[in-house]
């Protein structure tokens, strides 16, 4: 799961805490220290007040993104359900994971841009994707116009993330049938 977090590229140690709610901090510190030593995540502390401490995968830590990209999908394909009462799934997570679980579908995929947005209920959360010569890259920003908007409230969104991709509650704006292929990706096998 830390290789997952850290697959967008850097991010602070207490970022990656909040991003896996119900792992001790002691606990994740010992996981991280584990994949420092092992060279799959390089540590940087700096030195000003408060102390921050950023991390990001290595080269090594990076070869794991296939493989762990492989698991996750084998999981939203054959175990995921909805969720139970007072359990949550964490939509911001799914979303700034996107490129990794459709990496072995991005080369089918056309060039283009879209924008997801996830809105109440739940905090709003945004992700700018672009897909360039079969990759599938989160964008700070894009040369030219968006393709598509892709928008939902966070239970639009776990229906379309999870089997069976029901993309009805989602909000399409721009070219839709570029938007849906993206998001129909993650479905197959």
């Amino acid at each position: 799961m830390i290789v997952l977090q850290l697959a967008p590229g850097r991010m602070r140690l207490s970022q990656l805490q909040n991003c896996l709610p119900g792992v001790s901090t002691g606990v994740l510190e010992r996981y991280v220290q584990q994949m420092v030593e092992l060279g799959l995540v390089t540590k940087t502390r700096f030195k000003e007040m408060p102390p921050r401490v950023e991390l990001e995968l290595t080269g090594a830590g990076q070869e794991l993104l296939p493989v762990a990209g492989a698991l996750t999908r084998w999981g939203m394909r054959h175990v995921w359900s909805p969720p139970r009462e007072r359990e949550c799934t964490d939509v911001d997570c799914l979303l700034r994971l996107l490129p990794v679980l459709l990496e072995e579908k991005a080369s089918s995929l056309p060039n283009g841009s879209v924008e997801a947005v996830a809105t109440r209920p739940g905090p709003r959360v945004s992700y700018l994707y672009q897909t360039k010569d079969g990759r599938v890259l989160v964008a700070d920003a894009i040369d030219g116009t968006v393709t598509a908007r892709v928008e939902g409230t966070h239970s639009a969104w776990i229906a379309a993330l999870g089997p069976p991709g029901n993309f009805a509650k989602l909000r399409v704006t721009g070219d839709a049938q570029f938007a849906l292929s993206m998001l129909e990706a993650l479905h197959r096998d």
